[in-house]
């Protein structure tokens, strides 16, 4: 799945690597600062068809689930949003893009052996300690921006209301990224996410893109970080900076 991502670049950084040639800000850039620690309920930005950015809610309820006290989610799967009730409309008519510069997973490793036990060596030795979640973050080697296939359905410039945002799709992870479960976002090479963003992309093209136009594995690098970064509060560049 993709929970918690980073977007730190200047958008005109995001912009300029797509190769958009006249970008549509539409948010005060005075108030955006870098985030290394984004997480659903937050504003990353999203591309829109037309070259327009914008700020938008993490997170999507249509009208009719908002009705049955359904809960809002946060991702699609690739492989059925198509044809569910939730984004089958999005799916054709919602395409966005999420800039980002990585993301981070999670996954349960053995807890580190406490080097300063006084314990009697004579003394049975203890349970097991209890693994422990450790986060990874996830990036480019080249250390450049990606972009996550996203649906949205705020239109415009128009005001968003309870319900309005967007997911991020995901799709089947890649043998040898890194190993803690099987989905992963949906990420483009500029080239792929320009065509994602086009409203006129006839089915079968969707599809194709969503089945095989992900950046492979090969290309990310993976790495532990900080613990912090469970605190959705805490944001600071020092997040996505490897453990010694």
């Amino acid at each position: 799945m993709c929970g918690r991502i980073s977007q730190y670049r200047e958008a005109t950084r995001y912009a300029q690597h797509l190769g958009l040639t006249d970008p549509f800000m539409l948010f005060d850039a005075v108030d955006r600062r870098p985030g290394y620690n984004l997480s659903p309920g937050t504003h990353p930005l999203a591309i829109f068809p037309g070259e327009a950015l914008r700020a938008i809610h993490w997170g999507y309820c249509p009208d009719w689930a908002r009705a049955q006290n359904l809960p809002q989610t946060i991702n699609a799967r690739a492989e059925t949003a198509a044809s569910t009730r939730y984004f089958k409309d999005l799916w054709h008519t919602g395409r966005v893009l999420v800039p980002a510069d990585g993301w981070f997973e999670w996954r349960l490793e053995a807890a580190p052996p406490d080097q300063h036990s006084d314990a009697d060596a004579d003394e049975p030795p203890a349970a097991a300690a209890q693994p422990v979640r450790q986060p990874y973050y996830v990036r480019l080697k080249r250390d450049e921006p990606m972009y996550l296939a996203a649906l949205s359905n705020v239109r415009g410039t128009e005001p968003q209301t309870e319900g309005m945002g967007l997911v991020i799709v995901t799709a089947t992870a890649d043998v040898g990224l890194i190993d803690v479960h099987d989905r992963r976002p949906l990420v483009f090479t500029p080239e792929a996410a320009r065509r994602w963003l086009d409203p006129a992309l006839a089915a079968p093209e969707i599809e194709h893109l969503a089945r095989h136009a992900c950046v492979p594995a090969a290309r990310f690098m993976w790495y532990r970080v900080s613990p912090d970064v469970d605190r959705p509060l805490v944001d600071e560049a020092r997040l996505i900076e490897a453990l010694q």
